[in-house]
């Protein structure tokens, strides 16, 4: 973390050459023409032309120094603009798609750094990109291509801008449909969570007392459906159909963890009612929030 914040300093302070002593001298980083004068556009400079100068044979034999300026890399794109960032993602995953090794490391060196558990600055959106190259890549064997395969599909399932696919489900009288069978002209809250959780225990019962909540629902805008990612015959699917208020609807989705990350519950998706996501991974204080503002605004 300091060393991202050195580096983000000398950007701004127009000092980028100082940083290339610190990278394991791989290569020397670009640096801004002083006329750039605020941080985006800096940052876009550098970023777009980052590895102009790295000579990546030496890169791929020395992979310790290449993970570090990799780093270095992504550090600087919370800074930058979308556009940029994700064309000189497309750009670098674009020079080595007919060399398999090359994408297989760069892909797994993103996921390390945007996608994993451990993940310095955990961003789906940039590292969709690093996954689709590896995903389609001809050069990777299909045991290689199917973890980010995966990826791709759950990204693209669940994060904000995404329409949510027809995910089929088990509802708690045993009928079976897809989330494209909820067509209220209302707002959705997909809530995913687990009995023995104890985290979910306790916002499913803030959330089910909650009197703007109630009233939302009441109103006919806001639908929540609360889903248990696993099979009907398990012992927790009757615990969260016995918990499961009855203004909510209750269902089991067996092939939940195939379209929505699920590495942390309770997870919240907040859709509109063409099944956009709106927010994702929202906590229940803010969703408790939010829906008192908008009952509140409603009332005056």
């Amino acid at each position: 973390m300091k060393r991202i914040l050195l580096i983000i300093l000398l950007i701004a302070a127009g000092l980028e050459a100082r940083v290339s002593a610190a990278s394991g001298d791989l290569f020397i980083y670009p640096t801004a023409p002083d006329t750039m004068q605020n941080l985006q556009s800096r940052c876009d400079y550098i970023v777009k032309r980052f590895w102009d100068r790295c000579n990546f044979d030496h890169g791929f034999r020395n992979p310790d120094k290449l993970n570090r300026a990799f780093g270095d890399w992504i550090s600087m794109m919370p800074y930058a603009s979308a556009d940029t960032v994700y064309a000189s993602v497309d750009a670098l995953m674009a020079r080595f798609q007919k060399k398999g090794p090359e994408t297989l490391e760069l892909a797994s060196m993103a996921e390390n750094w945007l996608y994993s558990d451990t993940a310095t600055m955990r961003s789906s959106d940039i590292y969709v990109h690093f996954a689709k190259a590896a995903a389609t890549s001809k050069k990777l064997s299909k045991a290689e291509r199917a973890r980010f395969t995966a990826q791709v599909q759950i990204i693209e399932s669940s994060s904000v801008g995404s329409t949510v696919p027809g995910v089929p489900y088990v509802k708690a009288d045993g009928s079976k449909g897809t989330l494209d069978d909820i067509k209220d002209n209302a707002s959705i809250l997909l809530f995913f969570n687990d009995p023995d959780c104890l985290d979910c225990r306790m916002a499913r019962g803030r959330l089910s007392a909650n009197y703007h909540t109630n009233q939302l629902i009441e109103k006919g805008q806001l639908v929540i459906v609360s889903i248990y990612p696993g099979d009907t015959d398990d012992e927790n699917w009757e615990k969260s159909k016995a918990e499961a208020p009855a203004n909510w609807i209750t269902v089991a989705m067996p092939d939940a963890a195939d379209y929505f990350d699920l590495s942390s519950t309770p997870l919240f998706l907040f859709l509109n009612s063409r099944h956009k996501v709106l927010a994702a991974n929202l906590d229940i204080d803010y969703l408790l929030g939010a829906f008192g503002t908008a009952n509140q605004a409603q009332k005056k």
